[in-house]
């Protein structure tokens, strides 16, 4: 266990948090940060990182990605 300190001023518990290189992310990525559920955003955000892909449009919304949408998908039924 540790503590984080940020430079906005925020700090706290320090365990499970993602540090990812977000050059070359786009908005979509920023779009299902957001979305994310607080407890998915850091697997969501290493996943990403991991995972480069191309924006591919899904039927449910106009940022929706559907490579996003799946992975999100599978992580919410675990």
């Amino acid at each position: 266990m540790g503590l984080y300190v940020a430079p906005d001023g925020n700090y706290g518990d320090s365990e499970d948090i993602v540090i990812v290189n977000n050059e070359g992310f786009d908005e979509h990525f920023y779009n299902y940060l957001e979305y994310a559920t607080d407890w998915l955003r850091p697997l969501y955000a290493k996943w990403f990182e991991q995972n480069d892909h191309d924006f591919e449009q899904s039927e449910d919304l106009p940022w929706a990605c559907s490579v996003c949408e799946e992975y999100l998908e599978e992580e919410r039924n675990n």
